[in-house]
């Protein structure tokens, strides 16, 4: 990359383009490059299934060895991805937002280019071949990796950069949901973490240029990606506690997605240690389980009108392959044929509704309700054999069945207090997004945008609104939190406080500073004391070179105040043992968590050499708000 960033700067002379208008338009350039990759993901997956999948299903009509090529395909999909980005691509593995909330938090926005190479073929292939994951949070990865591989070519600011990736994300939701608003809420409400006014316009302008890029190079045109929709709320009280209470089931519904996921992965690798075989036990138990139910139901029970005329949609894969689109959309569509109306009878979209009578429904409640269950525990399959995919389709998934199966028991039961199945599928999808990922904004316009379908808004706010409420009470951390928490790197972030997001804790912290050892009695830490007035507490380090604690000045004033002896105090005496140590990498936010947390002035700054703690600074609480005025100021 070297020679290309001397060759750029000599070509336009970076110093003279000023960062902003340069970032908005390298936001441009990125969300052209996310549309087209979001393109190609998916052709790509297209490709794979119709030499993979397809041939299988084909073959399995007169020969039982295409059954046994449907249960080998996740595994031979899996064993390649996973071998592959573990080896020489860790990032790429997993749903890929984490890890680039990650390197916003604390790289300084800073993703390997390869990155979106890898994690665009990896994602394809495994999705491709059967994987029961999403390819949202792929294409939010190869987006950001975009963006931040255009600051580092430009040698732009760390903020620029952060910018550019967040935009990046943006685009990938943009593309790939057709939903350009809840791209740039994604990024603002969990990318970033805030909604800071100057890094909105390139976020806009990429989500933009990613939606227009695959508006026209794809037949999609401007339809949304679940079309002739026609559910609405017209608030009748009498349905308001259907919506409430699927609200309530889908936030339990998404904690437990949360914990099964990372319990998987615990569990598969505690038994299973080596990843190959890992991958291999996961990739059968998604084709033996996903083949299985294809066997029982090849189809829904009841196919729309428009389906059975479409030749690829009345044969689809797997119903528990792949993203799940085509259950999704079939959910969408279920009515009571009971509650048509003449006025209904004359629709344009009623080529695609599926009206049901009561027999039809207990059919599709037959269908629906092992869905619901074992979706959930296929994606974590997966996800733990080193798949590389997202979970916002799983999620999309879960709600849309979760919600079909509440939708199709109030309507055999309380049909006069409820609206028609597929309306709760359709508030299910915002309301399980909303639990998983803590972003209820986010939820609630990407369902608006997915549909076009404005009228049943008032429910989906409710539904998301109690799914959220509930997975915060019952679990903090958000799917995307929690993975970072497992690894001891949690992230703070504050819409308030977000000048300070953007700065690490090695540009604040005291690099030269004063050591007292824990033997030195009291005389000697007044002594060091003395000569270093700049400093507020002193470390105590231990023979052997670690850090033993830190002499707070209220420690060394209380022990002033007594009638001991200087010389019968020593250092260990007055310390406070452990306290808490920040790494350089960490940012100011972060840092001042940690400083509540034990309610110190300073804090010890270390970092791991060799399995060793060694201390390399001191972060003053004082410095951190100095800077975070300055901050202000300038901003």
């Amino acid at each position: 990359m070297a020679p290309v960033q001397q060759w750029l700067a000599a070509f336009i002379k970076r110093g003279t383009i000023p960062a902003q208008p340069l970032t908005i338009f390298l936001a441009g350039v990125v969300g052209i490059l996310a549309g087209y990759s979001c393109i190609f993901l998916s052709l790509m997956i297209r490709w794979i299934e119709d030499w993979t999948l397809r041939p299988c299903m084909e073959l399995a009509r007169t020969n039982p060895i295409g059954l046994i090529g449907l249960i080998i395909c996740p595994v031979v999909g899996l064993m390649i991805v996973s071998w592959y980005t573990r080896k020489y691509y860790p990032e790429a593995v997993g749903h890929g937002v984490p890890e680039v909330v990650k390197a916003i938090a604390r790289r300084d926005g800073v993703i390997r280019p390869a990155v979106a190479i890898v994690k665009l073929l990896a994602s394809g292939l495994c999705i491709g071949t059967g994987s029961s994951i999403g390819r949202e949070g792929p294409v939010v990865q190869i987006g950001a990796a975009f963006g931040s591989s255009a600051g580092q070519m430009f040698q732009l600011s760390a903020r620029s950069m952060k910018v550019l990736a967040a935009a990046g994300a943006a685009a990938g939701i943009s593309a790939t949901f057709h939903a350009p608003i809840a791209g740039v809420i994604f990024a603002s409400e969990i990318i970033l973490g805030n909604f800071a006014v100057e890094s909105l316009s390139p976020i806009v302008i990429a989500a933009v240029l990613a939606n227009v890029v695959q508006q026209n190079q794809t037949a999609h045109e401007f339809a949304p990606e679940f079309p002739h929709i026609d559910h609405k709320f017209d608030g009748a009280y009498y349905e308001l506690p259907s919506y409430i209470f699927l609200g309530m089931v889908c936030g339990l519904m998404a904690v437990g997605f949360t914990k099964l996921l990372y319990w998987f992965e615990d569990e598969s690798e505690y038994w299973i240690p080596k990843h190959w075989i890992r991958a291999i036990a996961c990739g059968l138990l998604l084709g033996v389980i996903g083949t299985g139910y294809y066997l029982m139901y090849p189809v829904a029970p009841q196919q729309s009108v428009a389906a059975q005329n479409d030749n690829e949609r009345s044969t689809p894969i797997p119903v528990l392959y792949g993203t799940g689109y085509a259950a999704i959309s079939h959910t969408l569509h279920l009515e009571n044929a009971q509650k048509v109306t003449d006025v209904d009878e004359g629709k344009a979209s009623h080529e695609e509704t599926i009206r049901l009578t009561r027999d039809q429904m207990w059919q599709h409640l037959i269908w629906l309700l092992p869905l619901v269950i074992v979706k959930p525990f296929l994606t974590s399959a997966c996800l733990a054999g080193g798949g590389s995919g997202g979970i916002f389709a799983p999620s999309l998934f879960i709600g849309a069945t979760t919600g079909a199966v509440i939708g199709l028991i109030f309507n055999l039961f309380l049909p006069g207090w409820c609206d028609h199945p597929g309306a709760y599928a359709l508030v299910g999808m915002g309301a399980v997004v909303a639990g998983t990922t803590h972003g209820t904004l986010s939820a609630i316009v990407v369902v608006y945008e997915l549909t076009d379908d404005y009228r049943i808004i008032l429910p989906i706010m409710a539904a998301a609104g109690i799914a959220s409420l509930i997975a915060r009470w019952v679990d903090p951390e958000s799917i995307y939190e929690k993975k970072l928490s497992r690894r001891g790197e949690s992230i703070a972030r504050s819409h308030d406080l977000h000048h300070i997001e953007n700065i690490a804790v090695r540009e604040v912290m005291i690099r030269k500073f004063p050591t007292v050892q824990f033997r030195d009695n009291l005389m000697q830490i007044i002594k060091i004391a003395r000569e270093n007035p700049h400093i507020e507490s002193l470390p105590v380090m231990n023979d052997d070179g670690s850090l033993h604690g830190i002499i707070r000045p209220e420690d060394l004033h209380r022990v002033l105040d007594t009638d001991i002896s200087p010389y019968l105090v020593n250092a260990h005496d007055i310390a406070m043992v452990a306290p808490i140590a920040v790494s350089p990498d960490e940012n100011l936010l972060e840092a001042l968590r940690d400083f509540g947390t034990r309610d110190v002035d300073t804090l010890p700054v270390e970092i791991n050499t060799g399995g060793k703690r060694v201390l390399i600074g001191l972060l003053v609480r004082a410095d951190v708000m100095a800077r975070y005025r300055e901050e202000l100021l300038n901003n």
